[in-house]
């Protein structure tokens, strides 16, 4: 039984209902990130970028998973009184694609983790405006892509703005 334990990890349920799971470090699971991989996720954010700066909604749009996708700014879905509605795709969509201004948008500090099918990109960016009253913003954004065919798609982003 011990062998068998230390093998699968420790599941330990505290008086309170706290679960505590620690991993065996046998079965530590190693990430697989193909060269390849890589080169067409780094795509995908420089084809993100390039949208939003020639104000391209459907090479924008190409790039999501679907319409539905979690989508929105942490600051203000934890702001409600209620769990909040995440998917807010339509509201970046109106803010970036349909108001008339022009932004320019570029991405730093890019970290990708891959494993299989499904990858993460998390980065910083700032975005600025170039028509119209000008001023800039930056966050984090955190990506989660999903490997559809030989495509990566956009399957959530959240994202922090200051």
């Amino acid at each position: 039984m011990k062998r068998i334990l230390a093998h699968v990890g420790v599941l330990a349920i505290g008086l309170f209902g706290a679960t505590l799971v620690v991993a065996s470090p046998r079965l530590s699971v190693t990430h697989q990130t193909s060269s390849a991989d890589r080169q067409s996720i780094e795509l995908l954010l420089r084809t993100y970028t390039r949208c939003v700066t020639e104000r391209d909604e459907a090479g924008f749009r190409a790039l999501l998973l679907d319409d539905n996708i979690p989508f929105a700014s942490v600051q203000e879905s934890t702001a409600l009184d209620h769990p909040p509605d995440l998917r807010r795709y339509e509201d970046f969509r109106r803010a970036v694609f349909a108001n008339g201004r022009r932004y320019r948008q570029a991405f730093y500090n890019i970290r990708i983790e891959q494993d299989g099918p499904l990858a993460q990109a998390s980065l910083d960016f700032v975005t600025e405006t170039v028509s119209g009253n000008r001023s800039s913003s930056s966050g984090w954004k955190v990506l989660q892509l999903v490997k559809v065919g030989s495509a990566w798609k956009i399957a959530s982003e959240l994202y922090t703005v200051k």
